[in-house]
């Protein structure tokens, strides 16, 4: 079996223990043969168990600074982009692809958007995820070291964005709008094929995807819990 060996995540702040998780996780899953990339600013500080950290001066602004941020790395070989809120519980197969980035699609459950969470977002009024963010940001494959042009392309559709999506939303919102333009070309994929998303303590026994993200504030408490699981 032909395994991806890089994955990389974003994480900028003082507080390291969410992607210390992720971290472990890889190295234990490879037996530390694998290469994990940090991708950061100037001042958060180093987490053991990553191969290498790239440091940018980054715009104050989350999503802004995950995409310019992303545009950093640029590697000739499969890479896998993680949201930090991430374990990696099995390794992770190559996916033959000849596009220079691979997108992970949502189920399309129809479920509408809060536009008024965190504020108040006009564009996304009685509209469904599926209709607006199709494309988790969460798992992203990159192809080839040409692959950060994707990136920079997306960044530049999300600077000219309203600066509430600079704040949230703007990464995938961002993307399917490059995508609806057709500035993007990839290949795709089911997100729900390939990683196990947890919002709460009911759905810790049916993990069983090779990576486990955790989405809202309520299930991060359940990271340790997991990783214990599957590590101790």
């Amino acid at each position: 079996m032909n395994y991806i060996n890089n994955f990389a995540f974003f994480w900028i702040g003082n507080n390291i223990e969410i992607p210390s998780y992720l971290t472990k996780s890889i190295n234990l899953t490879y037996k530390n043969d694998v290469n994990i990339f940090m991708l950061t600013d100037k001042k958060t500080p180093h987490i053991e168990g990553v191969t290498k950290t790239i440091r940018s001066i980054l715009p104050k602004d989350i999503m802004l600074a995950r995409l310019k941020a992303y545009s950093k790395l640029r590697i000739d070989e499969q890479v896998l982009f993680l949201d930090a809120d991430s374990l990696v519980i099995n390794k992770f197969s190559k996916i033959l692809s000849n596009e220079s980035i691979v997108l992970f699609r949502r189920k399309n459950e129809g479920i509408k958007i809060n536009s008024n969470y965190p504020e108040y977002y006009p564009e996304f009024v009685d509209k469904t995820f599926d209709e607006m963010m199709p494309f988790l940001f969460g798992g992203i494959l990159t192809t080839t070291n040409k692959s950060y042009k994707n990136f920079i392309t997306i960044l530049e559709y999300a600077k000219k964005l309203p600066s509430r999506f600079h704040r949230w939303y703007g990464d995938q919102y961002a993307l399917k709008l490059t995508v609806d333009d057709n500035l993007i070309n990839f290949s795709e994929k089911g997100f729900s094929d390939y990683f196990e998303i947890v919002t709460d303590e009911k759905e810790l026994l049916k993990v069983n995807k090779d990576i486990v993200t955790f989405k809202g504030q309520k299930s991060k408490h359940l990271i340790p819990i997991i990783f214990d699981k599957f590590f101790k």
